[in-house]
């Protein structure tokens, strides 16, 4: 007859081990905790830092993806006022072979509604040429995503604008426009005599020449001309009156020639013809010299290149001075990663470029939008190693 018995007791050396079993799934399970702990901690906490990194550039001469189809980024209709002759824009499929003007960006990540993670700055520290900058110096506490969003469309919208302008008068096209007051800037001694509304006539400078204002580079390089501390007498119109007003001209911040009138401006412009520009998702002012460049290039006959990939940045304003930008050693090297071997850079700039410009990537520095023109002129007959440098500043 068979009798039934209980299991045996487990042996001290197996109760051992499997009290190490259990500590080490212990500390498996805590390490599994903390980890995704420090993972969640890693992708929400918020670090008090803005990245910088090269970003896409764009060929101011290529096609445009759009919802309809293809399209040249960049398109011009009406007639030529100096020939007569309709103007023509390229295929977009045939003209896949000519040079490039590229317009260069900078990626950021760390701004409002967006703020960088150690992911983030994992990526950024991996990314040459990238940046870190104080979250700090670069937005208030209190700016929005959505603020942000809207000021670099703005600026987006006045840098072509003031591409166009500057472009066609470079050609020698005429661009008469009205040139209206909007504000003026407080503590200037334009205070309280000039007012929003007002359209500006003309300006009569120390050496008792009159300036007519007819377009909108006239103010611009009127006060290009006149130093700080100069009286200056302005003429202006607001519906049927008309009236002059005696005006100290100041210093302009950041600026080392000329002076301001300490107004704010809006120039309603009539252009000769419609120049329109298919860009998303970027912003900001920098693109202003390379969509002038563009312009140039449509309105010119052949390849204003040469073949050649020129990239380049820089503000433009209505008479065609290139202006300082940011974050031009992210650029330079975005224009190197997409095949450039030419970059245009304002000399204003010339400082940061100094010690980071990529291998086999050649910058000249410009100061106008002909300067500009030249050299796009000179790097297409191969004549660019006469051009300036930075380092030959």
């Amino acid at each position: 007859m068979n009798e039934l018995h209980d299991d045996p007791k487990v042996s001290e050396e197996d109760a051992q081990s499997n009290a190490r079993n259990l500590r080490w799934l212990r500390r498996l399970t805590v390490t599994v905790v903390v980890l995704s702990i420090l993972g969640v901690a890693a992708a929400v906490v918020p670090l008090p830092y803005v990245a910088r990194l090269p970003g896409p550039t764009v060929n101011i001469l290529g096609a445009a993806a759009t919802k309809d189809g293809t399209e040249e980024l960049l398109s011009i209709t009406g007639t030529n006022p100096l020939t007569g002759e309709e103007i023509k824009n390229p295929d977009p499929s045939t003209n896949a072979d000519s040079g490039q003007l590229r317009m260069v960006t900078v990626s950021e990540m760390g701004g409002p509604g967006r703020r960088l993670n150690v992911y983030g700055w994992i990526q950024a520290e991996l990314t040459p040429a990238s940046e870190l900058v104080p979250y700090s110096k670069v937005y208030p506490n209190n700016v929005t995503r959505e603020q942000v969003d809207n000021a670099n469309k703005a600026q987006m919208t006045g840098s072509q604008s003031t591409a166009k302008v500057a472009a066609l008068m470079e050609l020698g096209w005429k661009v008469p426009a009205t040139v209206k007051i909007t504000g003026t800037v407080e503590g200037s001694d334009a205070q309280g005599k000039l007012r929003e509304g007002d359209i500006l006539q003309s300006i009569e400078t120390p050496d008792g020449v009159l300036h007519s204002i007819e377009t909108p580079a006239d103010p611009f390089a009127i006060m290009r001309k006149v130093a700080p501390g100069s009286t200056l007498k302005v003429t202006v119109k607001n519906g049927e009156d008309q009236r002059t007003e005696t005006v100290v001209s100041a210093a302009s911040a950041g600026e080392t020639e000329g002076s301001k009138l300490g107004i704010y401006l809006d120039a309603q412009v009539n252009l000769p013809v419609d120049i329109h520009f298919s860009l998303e998702n970027i912003g900001g002012p920098s693109a202003g010299m390379m969509f002038s460049l563009g312009i140039i290039d449509r309105l010119s006959e052949g390849d204003m290149t040469g073949g050649k990939s020129i990239a380049g940045t820089g503000t433009m304003s209505y008479d065609g001075k290139v202006g300082a930008i940011g974050g031009i050693a992210q650029k330079m090297q975005g224009a190197k990663r997409d095949g450039a071997s030419w970059f245009l850079a304002p000399e204003s700039n010339c400082d940061q470029v100094i010690g980071h410009v990529p291998e086999g990537l050649r910058v000249v520095r410009v100061s106008t939008l002909h300067e500009a023109h030249e050299a796009v002129d000179a790097i297409a007959a191969d004549r660019g190693d006469s051009l300036p440098t930075c380092e030959a500043k």
